[in-house]
């Protein structure tokens, strides 16, 4: 099961390389897709469903934003949709491998984006459980608070640091060809 980045759809083909052992009890989201994915597996887990792994590929975490800093982020979108997207795809660092992927969002799934809060207990609960979780965090990206999204989810999870990597966890030297 597989889960699309906020602006994207189908676009698990460009993460082939980190998700192609995923088994018929996993599921993987990219950025907002990584919220969903895991709100998806908990909630499997709570009805007493197998979950072996969560792949959780650049997940959107914006706790550690003010809430005039989210404020602004969805003025900005009701203002200019289309330039916002496009700011935040530049951000993103899409390629043009992922442009044909990009779908057009509303105001409420940024606004679901920005307001997820990831749950400790949650995420304690899940690591009890025995589910394996990563998480791939490029160094670079310019959408999230990589450092921080690495220290908040190190503690219950396999963190992957790419350090040259952003958003779309692609290099600086892919981005270049």
């Amino acid at each position: 099961m597989y889960f699309s980045g906020f602006c994207f759809q189908g676009e698990q083909e460009v993460f082939k390389p980190l998700i192609a052992d995923m088994g018929a009890y996993d599921v993987c989201g990219f950025s907002r897709g990584a919220q969903r994915a895991f709100e998806w597996a908990y909630e499997r887990l709570e009805n007493h469903w197998r979950i072996q792994k969560v792949i959780l590929l650049s997940p959107a975490l914006f706790q550690d934003k003010t809430k005039a800093f989210k404020i602004a982020q969805m003025r900005a979108f009701k203002k200019d949709a289309q330039g916002y997207v496009e700011r935040f795809l530049q951000a993103a660092g899409v390629d043009k491998e992922m442009e044909r992927y990009i779908h057009t969002e509303n105001v409420d799934a940024l606004q679901g984006l920005l307001e997820y809060v990831w749950s400790e207990e949650k995420l304690q609960k899940m690591h009890a459980h025995q589910v394996e979780i990563e998480v791939y965090l490029g160094g670079r990206d310019g959408v999230i608070d990589a450092n921080y999204a690495r220290d908040f989810f190190a503690r219950y999870a396999r963190v992957y640091w790419i350090k040259s990597a952003n958003h779309c966890l692609k290099t600086s030297i892919e981005n270049k060809a």
